[in-house]
């Protein structure tokens, strides 16, 4: 499958809402609002399928291979969920502390720095382990595809995401338009 599929499967992401890792998205003012949870389920089980497809073409995987992978990213999805939940509180907490200037606590910063070291050292190990369950029915170059293949995912998913903050950043600072009176 091509990598504009890639890019377009990744960009249906962030059309869908809230739901495990993705970030909750508000609809745009001119556009309708978010489905149902049942269509909101059925648009995201679309997008897997999507994305497993692009994942089995690209890694020219056979079916026993296909479930084991899925079974592997099973295993491990919840785990990098909730580093994707610290970090983001991590991060938030320092960014907030640090807005406090010259009276930002040091404990406080010292902590939440340690905090991202070990974020980022879990993330590791869940990759080393991953790599190795992996390597059971992968081949490495079908293991250095799906991990690019990952790391695109993530990365554009959270540029999107990014974008769609700035976004409702963007609309909050508006005035209110149009003839109000009280």
């Amino acid at each position: 499958m091509s990598r504009r599929l890639l890019v377009m499967l990744m960009c249906g992401a962030l059309a869908l809402p809230a739901s495990g890792s993705l970030a909750a998205q508000q609809p745009e003012p001119s556009q309708p609002a978010a489905p149902d949870s049942a269509g909101r389920a059925q648009l995201e089980a679309r997008l897997r399928q999507g994305i497993a497809q692009v994942v089995r073409r690209q890694l020219q995987l056979t079916d026993a291979q296909f479930d084991q992978l899925r079974a592997v990213n099973d295993k491990y999805e919840p785990q990098r969920r909730q580093l994707v939940r610290q970090e983001q509180y991590l991060r938030l907490s320092l960014r907030a502390e640090m807005s406090r200037g010259d009276e930002a606590d040091q404990s406080k910063v010292a902590s939440y720095l340690d905090g991202l070291t070990t974020v980022q050292e879990q993330r590791l190990q869940i990759f080393r382990t991953e790599q190795k369950d992996l390597a059971k029915f992968l081949s490495p170059v079908q293991r250095a595809k799906y991990a690019v293949l990952q790391d695109q995912l993530r990365k554009r998913i959270t540029q999107m995401r990014q974008r769609q903050l700035e976004r409702m950043e963007q609309r909050r600072a508006r005035p209110l338009r149009g003839p109000f009176r009280p």
